[in-house]
């Protein structure tokens, strides 16, 4: 069979009914293909077919990004200067994404803890820190994140690359994306919402059929806790589209990760500073600090990494020596969805402290002698 080639008309129309889409999914997510058909006027299945297939032939996919404010976490930058040679990363919780600077011993995580547990958490790393199993660590306590949109108007759909104009990304005028605010208080959260959370942190169109299937649970227990915990508790920050052709095609070297962290600083730099950044089409997460702190993670392709490096120095000046840009090792990186592992059914999130870590620590050496 023939395919005949699309017109100009046709691939404008097409593009267009992508952007619209995007946005709508940005606004709802993917959960509900109906009310994403009625939003688009599209055909049902042909969202379906868009959401399921098309998106991933674009080198996009959904991401369900968590609202860790209403889950009761507080957020953070964790940067850790440890042996390569030793796991220490696996002794770490709560980790939603953890990377390694490219030549260096050094580590670049985001957590979100409980925020009861604030304060374990960071003795625990003190104690990895006194047992030698990191060197040094730096923790930036996010007053703030937030998960700049999908720019779709720099991306060419066709080619599957991001065609970039640094004029107009200059001309952006405000900040977008959706933002979770920290409020230092616990949540009422239970087993059944830490499980659906994850299932659509791993696939944003499961079913909840599938999901109380897994856990061998009352299918309408399911869609109870759906409406009125997770829905309702705002749980689910947003949804957003993220560019991955490079890990969806198996090609991590056309992928640079990049962290912009600038240290004390002040909120009205952390403003300039954010507004700078935030109209960057490859930034995915951002945040701040009360102490003046702001810190940025970006997906830069690698064909625009010094393009993207020239223009945020271009634009520093008044804080230069302030700031520092990582370059992540894409192969080494990993996206990590809420611990369900962490939350007892009974007792809720647990961290071991770090007395209790110290004690197995000396009654295994007590053994050992």
């Amino acid at each position: 069979m023939t395919t005949i080639p699309m017109g100009p008309f046709e691939r404008i129309k097409r593009r267009n009914l992508d952007y619209l889409l995007i946005e709508t999914i940005k606004q709802i997510g993917v959960s509900n293909y109906s009310l994403l058909a009625r939003m688009t006027g599209l055909n049902p299945e042909t969202v379906r077919y868009k959401v399921s297939r098309q998106l991933s032939k674009y080198g996009l996919e959904v991401q369900v990004n968590l609202n860790h404010a209403e889950l009761g976490m507080s957020v953070g930058l964790l940067v850790v200067d440890a042996d390569p040679s030793k796991d220490w990363l696996g002794e770490v919780s709560y980790l939603f994404f953890e990377g390694k600077v490219i030549g260096t011993a050094k580590y670049v995580c985001l957590f979100a803890v409980p925020f009861r547990f604030k304060k374990k958490y960071a003795d625990v790393l003190g104690f990895m820190k006194q047992k030698k199993e990191i060197y040094d660590f730096q923790v930036f306590e996010a007053k703030w994140t937030r998960y700049p949109s999908f720019r779709p108007e720099f991306y060419n759909f066709d080619e599957k690359r991001w065609n970039v104009d640094w004029k107009r990304v200059d001309m952006t005028q405000g900040e977008n994306g959706a933002t979770s605010i920290d409020v230092n208080r616990d949540a009422a959260i239970d087993y059944f919402d830490v499980k659906i959370l994850k299932a659509m942190q791993e696939s944003p169109t499961v079913s909840l059929a599938k999901v109380a299937a897994e856990m061998n649970a009352n299918p309408r227990t399911l869609r109870y806790h759906h409406a009125e915990h997770v829905t309702k508790g705002k749980f689910i920050l947003n949804s957003n589209v993220r560019w991955r052709r490079p890990s969806l095609e198996g090609k991590p070297g056309e992928l640079m990760q990049m962290l912009v962290l600038f240290k004390g600083i002040g909120q009205e730099k952390v403003a300039k500073a954010r507004k700078l950044v935030n109209k960057i089409p490859f930034t995915w997460i951002e945040g701040g600090s009360e102490a003046g702190d702001y810190f940025a993670l970006l997906d830069v392709p690698i064909e625009r990494l010094y393009e993207t490096a020239r223009y945020i120095e271009g634009n520093v000046e008044d804080v230069k020596n302030n700031y520092s840009m990582f370059m992540l090792d894409s192969q080494k990186s990993r996206y990590l969805f809420i611990p369900d592992e962490m939350f007892d059914p009974k007792r809720g999130w647990t961290l071991p402290s770090y007395k209790q870590e110290m004690a197995r620590s000396e009654e295994g050496g007590l053994r050992k002698s």
